[in-house]
């Protein structure tokens, strides 16, 4: 019958992505009608005009048409069509956020779509399509591609990257005198993480080693300082308490607090003790110079000499020498009374530098200086004539440097 002939001439266009298209043949698979009596009486009253016309618009038709194929045909002719081709083959990826980019932070990368077909669900959607003897398939219409499970737009993904953005963010500007630290993103990035979850952790390990190389490069406790005298002398001083001292346990916390708040400040680090300036010389030029040979003593302000006197140190002979070494002043008291062993002492003015050691004025000595106190010392503090404490206690602060040293030649 005629019928037969136009199914075999049946075609199928599918439109996949990329320009992509494919046709598939009805006689390449065996289409054919089957026949009931209602069809038969009804092509016997048409004309071949109107068969021809209507053929491919059965839904216009109400008869009892069914339409056959053979279906192995059918699924072979898909499996070789070119959407599965090797070379055509994109896979779909996700969305993600890219590595950090100085000056931008962290990015979305898009999604790739890919062309990847979906085998079982193209095979079904073309049978129906056969069925309804539909002469075109889009592939895109028709949600055949296997899609990537994350996209741009996903909220989380979203969420993610600008916490990521907001951490990263941070900047942090230390200033060590002339020298200048700054944390920023492009650290704070290797620092962070992201959980399956997509939380964003932040790995403190990293934060202790920035604050452990701040500590390194800049605390002055302790060390040994190249100091030049008032006698012109240029010498070494070893031991003593004094310079910059990092807490870096709490300058961890503090520090981790203000990256997770994606923080811009200026900061002092968090420190157990201060010197009076960064560089090389913390010292500045404001200090004690105490010359334990010379049993002398020199007090610059602000790179003024105020004070210059005479003194009594640690008794030699007993074994109460005053330790070497660079200490900052304490704290300043007036009327305080100095207890020990076998002494109970009040002074007007006391100025300890090192633990229970420290200046003061000895009220009851009538002579400083020379050689008192190798056998008729103090117990190591620095005993000082009344009207020379009082200058001191009225112009030295809590933290200024005391550089005591011994000076051969000078007694």
């Amino acid at each position: 019958m005629a019928i037969q002939e136009q199914l075999k001439r049946y075609t199928l266009t599918l439109e996949g992505r990329n320009d992509l298209t494919a046709q598939i043949q009805g006689k390449d698979f065996n289409i054919h009608a089957k026949f009931d009596e209602n069809l038969e009486d009804l092509l016997e009253s048409q004309s071949s005009f109107m068969w021809f016309s209507g053929l491919f618009n059965v839904s216009a038709m109400e008869i009892s048409t069914i339409v056959e194929y053979d279906e192995g045909l059918l699924r072979e002719l898909i499996a070789n069509l070119p959407f599965f081709d090797k070379q055509n083959i994109i896979e779909p990826e996700d969305a993600y956020i890219s590595e950090f980019i100085k000056g931008k932070g962290y990015e979305i990368v898009p999604e790739i779509q890919g062309t990847k077909v979906n085998f079982d669900k193209l095979f079904e959607i073309v049978k129906e399509s056969v069925k309804n003897l539909q002469t075109k398939i889009s592939l895109e219409e028709a949600d055949c591609y296997y899609k990537p499970k994350i996209t741009s737009e996903s909220p989380d993904l979203i969420k993610t990257v600008e916490e990521l953005n907001k951490i990263a963010g941070a900047e942090i500007i230390y200033e060590f005198g002339e020298n200048i630290e700054i944390l920023d993103g492009t650290l704070i990035s290797q620092w962070l993480s992201v959980t399956d979850d997509g939380s964003v952790v932040l790995d403190e390990s990293g934060v202790k080693d920035f604050v452990d190389y701040i500590g390194t490069t800049y605390n002055t406790f302790g060390r040994t300082r190249k100091f030049k005298t008032s006698y012109g002398v240029e010498i070494t001083v070893k031991g003593g308490d004094y310079g910059w001292w990092l807490n870096r346990p709490l300058e961890v916390e503090e520090l981790i607090e203000l990256i997770l708040a994606g923080k811009k400040v200026k900061r002092e680090p968090a420190y157990y003790q201060k010197a009076q300036q960064y560089g090389e010389d913390d010292i500045g030029n404001t200090y004690v110079e105490v010359n334990l040979t010379a049993q002398h003593l020199f007090f610059y302000k602000n790179g003024k000499l105020i004070l210059e006197t005479d003194f009594v140190s640690g008794n030699l002979a007993k074994g109460y020498g005053t330790p070497t070494g660079t200490y900052p002043v304490q704290y300043k008291q007036r009327k305080a009374t100095l207890t020990g062993d076998d002494y109970s002492v009040p002074v007007e003015y006391w100025m300890p530098f090192n633990r229970d050691i420290g200046f003061h004025d000895a009220w009851w000595r009538k002579e400083f200086g020379r050689d008192i106190y190798k056998t008729n010392g103090s117990h190591g503090c620095i005993n000082l004539p009344t009207k020379a404490a009082k200058i001191m206690f009225e112009n030295i602060e809590p933290g200024v440097a005391v550089v005591v040293y011994e000076l051969p030649g000078t007694n």
